[in-house]
């Protein structure tokens, strides 16, 4: 295991780990199951600038790290070659939901990146997940489905993201699926299942559509009328991906920005409800919407109990202390851990001190086949992986 000081080794088989990318631009996250099978989940691509960084009149945002002088897309390149054990193939890559901090921006949203730069051959814009799957080969990418819960077809984002699926498809190979709700047979490890039975990714929600516990069965959980939908104008975040993987007695839960917003003029808005009767007691959470206080619901948190919580911020109010008060009344003992925060977002959670483990850093979760794990914060002021501090072990319920 490694030191304080040295850079991280990779990992080993039997090993399943999480790590959670520090860009400063939003959420990007790498598994590695114990037999080596990859899932990135998100592509961060928000295009911020340093000017509107400075600029706190609008509310601050992280600054981009290591620094200014690279995007998010190199930053997450370079961090999957050097760990993922297949180099730059990477098997499966989920796209939580269709939000810029998450998959990408597109300039048309800033007149200010009208010249932002296309791919040559596939006239899509090289930023998020389009620009990083320029230098990664996804085998296999699972959205939430862009034609859900109504057509997304015609929206500038969606159309330059089908247009990188169409080139990656043809250059690549690469297969694209809809994520199916219920499955645990969609994202499975494919070069030695047999020797880790008890390993499994769920799939609890996508677009509307909830697991009810019961083999795959999934239950509609939005307005069947499109006219209910739009006159709601609900966020995108409620049609984001949740995922559990367990391995053995470890459990862990994630879904993207999957929020509770709104609960009270439409109760189908409360997107994390859905999930609570199929939920239970986990060692490690993602914090939902970046630690944001119109998530991590009080029966959703209660449920988890989550002994370890990583958050991925970017924006000032992030994470919010009320989400942070759910997590340490559900749990006093849980550690948190941040790849990156707004030294403003700071003062509102002083009375949580105690349970925040790092505030800035990528932070990596090494899971070990009897069900202990360590966490492991590493330097993001370069690129070089060197461990700064460690946490653990901790052990599986």
């Amino acid at each position: 295991d490694p030191a304080v000081g040295e850079v991280m080794p990779g990992w080993r088989e039997g090993y399943f780990e999480i790590h959670s990318i520090s860009s400063g631009r939003g959420e990007a996250n790498l598994y590695i199951y114990p037999d080596g099978t990859s899932l990135l989940i998100d592509a961060a691509g928000s295009l911020v600038t340093q000017q509107i960084c400075d600029d706190k009149s609008a509310g601050g945002v992280t600054p981009a790290r290591p620094g200014w002088h690279i995007s998010s897309t190199d930053v997450i390149a370079d961090y999957i070659t050097h760990y993922n054990p297949r180099g730059a193939n990477v098997d499966y890559y989920l796209n939580s939901h269709f939000h810029e901090d998450h998959m990408g921006s597109w300039p048309e949203k800033y007149d200010e990146y009208a010249d932002f730069p296309k791919h040559p051959q596939g006239n899509f814009y090289l930023n998020g997940i389009a620009g990083l799957g320029t230098k990664i080969k996804f085998d296999k990418i699972i959205d939430r489905g862009y034609t859900l819960p109504v057509t997304m077809g015609t929206e500038d984002r969606i159309k330059d993201y089908q247009r990188f699926l169409k080139w990656t498809m043809a250059t690549n190979g690469t297969v694209y699926e809809k994520a199916l709700p219920g499955h645990d047979d969609q994202i499975v490890m494919k070069y030695n299942p047999g020797k880790y039975p008890q390993f499994k990714t769920r799939i609890l929600c996508a677009s509307g559509y909830a697991w009810t516990g019961n083999g795959t069965e999934t239950r509609r959980t939005i307005p069947v009328l499109r006219e209910e939908i739009t006159k709601a104008s609900p966020d995108e975040n409620i049609y984001s991906v949740a995922l559990q993987i367990d391995y053995g007695n470890f459990n862990l839960y994630t879904a993207g920005d999957l929020q509770h917003e709104h609960r009270t003029g439409y109760e189908w808005m409360d997107a994390e409800e859905q999930i609570v009767p199929v939920v239970g007691e986990v060692e490690v959470m993602k914090a939902s919407h970046h630690g944001s206080t119109n998530a991590n619901s009080v029966n959703l948190i209660n449920k988890l109990r989550p002994q370890t919580v990583w958050v991925n911020p970017w924006r000032t109010e992030q994470p919010g202390a009320p989400a942070v008060q759910r997590m340490v009344n559900a749990n006093p003992d849980v550690n948190i851990f941040c790849t990156n925060i707004d030294e403003g977002s700071k003062a509102p959670l002083a009375p949580y001190a105690d349970n925040f483990k790092c505030w800035n850093g990528h932070v990596v979760m090494r899971v070990y086949p009897d069900g202990h794990y360590m966490v492991y914060v590493l330097d993001d002021n370069d690129q070089n992986y060197k461990v700064k501090s460690i946490f653990g072990p901790y052990q599986s319920k």
